[in-house]
């Protein structure tokens, strides 16, 4: 009788080569996924919080409040969030969360380099999922 060409030790070289093969396409969709959910989630996070935080400054418009405690609060909004204080930056053009510019008011809170929150991962020169250069959320008004 004829031994098989063979061993088993060339049979588990053989699997560890196909669960490398395997790991690596897993992880590049796992990866993919994580890549994509988490500017999604920020991006409705920050229109959620620019959203509440000129729905409080709207709500103290008419309050004993002078413009620069409303913007406080409007801030306090933004801070006592789930999200991260490195997360929440101003967005271009705002010297604070909430501007008032007479009759319109606007709140935005954004981060300007997504990329520090989920490096961007390169396989062969490609990137996979590349983040967008910004991420915002911005919510106006135009009171009468």
């Amino acid at each position: 009788m004829k031994k098989p060409i063979e061993s088993r030790k060339t049979q588990e070289g053989a699997a560890s080569i196909e669960f490398a093969f395997a790991f690596v396409i897993i992880f590049m969709i796992f990866y993919g996924m994580l890549a994509y959910f988490i500017p999604l989630r920020l991006s409705a996070t920050y229109h959620e919080l620019s959203s509440e935080a000129l729905r409080q400054a709207i709500s103290l418009k008419y309050s004993t409040l002078e413009p620069a405690e409303i913007q406080r609060e409007a801030s306090r909004v933004i801070r006592e969030s789930w999200l991260p204080a490195a997360w929440a930056h101003l967005c271009p053009g705002y010297e604070e969360y909430l501007k008032i510019e007479g009759a319109t008011w606007s709140a935005c809170v954004g981060h300007s380099e997504p990329a520090s929150i989920l490096p961007p991962l390169s396989l062969f020169g490609i990137d996979l999922a590349p983040l967008p250069d910004e991420i915002r959320g911005e919510a106006i008004v135009q009171l009468h």
